[in-house]
């Protein structure tokens, strides 16, 4: 055997030495660790792939000056929630919580229903976004789990009394500008590339029945988070308050003569079909709000909101108190 082919093997064997070191360690030598979580570990290259879309992003829009700081901020985030995401992971398998394929298809089945969307448009969709069906179905799995485990640890916890609700709805316009304003919640049905009903008929129906069923006595807030096409669906509906002046002319005309309270009738805008609900108005410095009975559902989940919020924060934070974590970004 020839000197070049004896070196050559024990350079191999060194090099093979040392990844198998290395492995143990849970870190192999083409990537580096970010951080430990407990036995396991997050990758740069994890992290650089969760982080991509967003970085892009900020790439796109960020001033120069601040490009660095951003991106390093960005990194740090979006490394904590998949540390967070992790210990959950963690804390379902020690609890005997799992997500089977079946869930995920059925979730998936239920987000193409809502929005109305074939699944070539889905996948296309997500591609825009830079990431894939694989990925998606990873991350749903993960909110799955966390809504699992949110009802295991913390939902039966959470109890809103009447006396919260009776003393937010004291309080709720107390802090507003006493100038005149109308609190107003919102509510739209869209079609097309801009909605999940195909044609206008069926916006209109959809519109309908979602406001007969507000009307009926459901909650405003929920079914606006589940079912409204505009972005005030990520706040329940809720706009805040205007003045007459600030309002377009088919919102004023909507709310004019409504009570607090009230529901609109659903009218045609320019994003599709909408209707309203006047929360409060203030004139001459005296408001008006809408009957307790009127906004109970919407109070105590609002409240409900904040405290699951309040104490799924804490629990985390515990979790992470109790356990080895290390960032090492």
């Amino acid at each position: 055997m020839s000197q070049k082919i004896i070196s050559f093997l024990i350079f191999f064997l060194f090099i093979s030495a040392i990844a198998s070191q290395a492995q143990e360690k849970n870190c192999v030598l083409i990537d580096r660790c970010v951080a430990v979580v407990n036995d396991e570990i997050i990758t740069l290259t994890e992290l650089e792939e969760e982080a991509a879309p967003t970085l892009e992003k900020i790439r796109e829009h960020a001033p120069p000056s601040q490009l660095d700081a951003a991106i390093e901020k960005a990194r740090k985030d979006i490394l904590s929630e998949m540390i967070d995401r992790k210990l959950l992971t963690q804390r379902a398998e020690k609890r005997g919580v799992d997500v089977s394929d079946g869930e995920i298809d059925a979730a998936i089945d239920r987000i193409l229903e809502q929005n109305n969307l074939p699944i070539e448009e889905f996948r296309s969709q997500l591609a825009s976004m830079g990431t894939t069906e694989g990925k998606y179905r990873v991350n749903l799995k993960s909110q799955i789990i966390r809504s699992k485990l949110i009802n295991y640890e913390i939902r039966s916890k959470v109890v809103i009394t009447n006396e919260q609700i009776e003393t937010y709805y004291r309080n709720m316009d107390l802090h507003k500008d006493t100038s005149e304003g109308y609190h107003i919640l919102q509510f739209g049905i869209s079609w097309g590339s801009q909605g999940r009903s195909a044609s206008r008929e069926e916006a209109e129906k959809r519109a309908e029945q979602l406001r007969e069923m507000i009307i009926a006595g459901e909650n405003f807030n929920e079914l606006a988070k589940n079912y409204s096409d505009l972005p005030s669906a990520e706040d329940g509906g809720d706009i805040g308050i205007f003045r007459k002046d600030e309002l377009a002319s088919y919102m004023w005309g909507a709310i004019k003569d409504l009570r607090p309270g009230d529901v609109s009738s659903a009218i045609e805008t320019p994003s599709g079909f909408q209707f309203f609900k006047l929360i409060s108005s203030s004139q001459a410095g005296v408001i008006a709000q809408a009957p307790l009975e009127n906004m109970r559902e919407e109070i105590r989940s609002t409240l409900y909101e904040k405290e699951l919020k309040s104490k799924f924060d804490e629990w985390v934070r515990l979790l992470r108190d109790n356990s080895y974590v290390q960032e090492l970004l």
